[in-house]
């Protein structure tokens, strides 16, 4: 049998909170995509929520994990780059007297 706010309102506060956060505050979006994930599944650890908080950590779940792959993948973290060091090498020297220098 089908709870009808368990098994369907949960899903749909997710893409009520997902759709609204993206375009209201889209700078926080991801944040609370992860916040919905931990949050249902970390009150259904405490036995707190009910079905409701399972059922919106599981339906969170999904777009949590491709927001965290397409961070990982995109070889960013914060704005940063994620690698090694950068160097001008081997692109042309202002100046002539530097030419053929190799920064280490």
């Amino acid at each position: 049998m089908i709870k009808w706010t368990e098994d369907l309102g949960a899903p749909l506060a997710v893409t009520a909170v997902n759709i609204i956060g993206r375009k209201s505050i889209p700078q926080y979006h991801d944040w609370l995509v992860y916040g919905m994930a931990l949050a249902g599944y970390g009150m259904a650890y405490f036995n707190k929520g009910g079905d409701f908080m399972k059922n919106v950590g599981i339906a969170a779940l999904p777009l949590a994990a491709d927001k965290i792959y397409a961070r990982i993948t995109s070889g960013t973290v914060t704005g940063r780059s994620v690698g090694g060091r950068v160097g001008r090498y081997p692109a042309p020297a202002y100046s002539e007297e530097f030419q053929g220098l190799k920064l280490e």
